[in-house]
């Protein structure tokens, strides 16, 4: 069987790895960059499936040069403010002793590294969803706290747009939560055609009547709710492994 690895992501996100085939997303990206100049707390926010992930791991992070971006991705994994302890742990050189307070704790991650904190809680919806009042409100403090720290530091918050009314509580105690937010567009017909147009160009796969063959792979994967990401991912896949012949070693024709 050929040993042939596909460069398609699935349902995973694209990494600083898969910069230089990402595509589709300069316009985003660009004012990404902007904001994280202007403020130290960023709101990201959109529906399922429009790549919010990737935006953040692959896009805002290729913008950055080394010394200027050292990225710590949270998740809810049963308690918040835990996992958040856990990840800062994890990064950090000189071990942080349990009673530190997350805002010592970042500090002291910030005079390991010398490089600009960027606190990237992805899914943030997790913790209304899955998370209690009472962790709620613990987070919420320490979040306050943290953007009161004198280092170059950043918090991103991104999640799915239909939870953003539950945030009242949390913009009470931080008004200017939703100061600088944006919302990320699912990829419409125009980008997901450049995107397919330089993924087959970078990988050379030729498409017999391109504009053609484009405007179909649209078709077959778009609906009412629009272009699913994963969708296009997995067809692309397909494309490349047939085209390569990973499967039956002949070329794609329409």
């Amino acid at each position: 069987m050929s040993s042939i690895k596909s460069p398609f992501k699935f349902l995973d996100p694209y990494t600083i790895k898969d910069r230089d085939f990402f595509f589709g997303r300069e316009e985003e990206i660009d004012r990404l960059f902007e904001m994280a100049f202007s403020t130290n707390l960023m709101l990201i926010y959109g529906p399922s499936g429009a790549g919010k992930t990737s935006l953040l791991q692959c896009g805002l992070a290729s913008r950055f040069q080394d010394t200027d971006w050292f990225d710590i991705h949270v998740r809810w994994r049963g308690d918040i403010n835990k996992s958040l302890k856990q990840e800062l742990s994890k990064q950090a050189i000189n071990p942080l002793r349990e009673e530190m307070s997350v805002s010592q704790c970042i500090q002291s991650v910030y005079l390991d590294r010398f490089k600009p904190v960027f606190l990237i809680f992805d899914q943030f919806e997790e913790l209304y969803i899955l998370g209690t009042p009472e962790e709620r409100n613990i987070f919420i403090q320490s979040v306050a706290d943290m953007l009161e720290l004198d280092i170059p530091f950043k918090i991103i918050f991104s999640m799915r747009e239909e939870y953003i009314a539950r945030l009242f509580d949390f913009e009470q105690k931080v008004p200017k939560l939703f100061e600088n937010r944006m919302r990320i567009e699912p990829m419409n017909r125009s980008k997901v055609g450049k995107v397919i147009q330089k993924m087959t160009e970078r990988f050379n796969i030729e498409l017999e009547e391109p504009q053609v063959t484009i405007n179909q792979i649209i078709d077959n994967i778009g609906s009412n709710a629009g272009i699913q990401l994963s969708y296009l991912q997995v067809y692309l896949d397909y494309l490349y492994c047939e085209y390569h012949g990973f499967y039956n070693n002949q070329m794609i024709k329409e």
